[in-house]
Parts: structure tokens; sequence; C-alpha cells
């Protein structure tokens, strides 16, 4: 009978165990990445690293570096996901859906190709927040000459 409970007890824990990744998991989704983990993100994603504090500025006002941040008062009747605030009119040439663009790395894809096509300028927070954004410190990301960068390579025009 001691083995019995014993066995029982022990199969219980593992129950509880089992449950409790799940649940963090879930937490997970809702939590705020740390300006290293998006800077690390947007390198991924093929940005420049001389431009990654600049967009690392842009998504910390845009989501306050939330990967589930949504935006839902556009005029238009569209909505804005992510950390990057992606609008919907996006997800076709992206290639995403709504639920793809809560995902760090493919909302900066996404972000990339709209950098690419239309610069910073694109993110109303840069025109907004320029200023803050060219002198952005992240560690080990040298940000010195980031605004002769971006004009030189007409980056922003």
């Amino acid at each position: 009978m001691k083995l019995f409970l014993a066995l029982i007890t022990f199969f219980l824990s593992l129950n509880v165990l089992a449950a409790e990744p799940a649940k963090s998991a879930k937490l997970n989704k809702s939590r705020q990445l740390s300006k290293e983990q998006v800077a690390y993100t947007l390198e991924k994603a093929g940005f420049p690293r001389e431009i990654v504090p600049v967009v690392t500025c842009l998504a910390e006002f845009e989501s306050n570096f939330k990967p589930t941040a949504v935006n839902r008062h556009n005029t238009n009747n569209t909505k804005d996901h992510g950390l990057l605030q992606i609008n919907d009119i996006w997800m076709k040439d992206c290639n995403l859906n709504e639920a793809d663009l809560y995902n760090p790395l493919k909302n900066a894809k996404c972000a990339l190709k709209i950098y690419k096509t239309q610069g910073l300028t694109a993110w109303v927070t840069y025109n907004k927040f320029k200023k803050t954004c060219l002198a952005y410190q992240i560690p080990n990301y040298n940000t010195k000459n980031i605004a002769e960068i971006i004009v030189r390579n007409n980056e922003v025009m």
C-alpha cells in the first residue's frame, strides 16, 4: 500500500511539473523583450548592423518591445501588429498571416522589407522621435556616426 501511495504521489508530481512549462509558455507570449533581444532579432532578420540601434528604438516606441502588441486605432480600419507594428496591408507582400506578425523574427523580416522599399520614414515614430532614435544606445553597437551613415547611404530619404 505504501508503494502504491508513493507511485501515485510520484505520478501526480510529474503531472504538475508537466503542466508548469505550458503555463509559463503561455505567459511568455505577452512578455516584453529586452533591447538586446530585439537588436539580435533585427540583425538576424537582415538589418544592417549600423541601423539596428535606430530600428530597436522604433520597436521600443512602437510596441514597448512587446511581440504581441496590437494597435486597432487606424482610421482605415486596419491593425498594426507586433514589435514594429506592421500594418495588415503588408501581410500579403511579406507572405505572412496575422499570427506570423506576432513572431518577433517574422515581424522583423517584414519590417526589413518595408525599410528597403520606404526607408525609416515608413514609421511615424521615426519622424516623431528621429533625434532620440539616432542617438539610441545599445551595448556592443556603435551609434556614434549613425546619422552620417544614414544620410550617406540615403536610407531615410
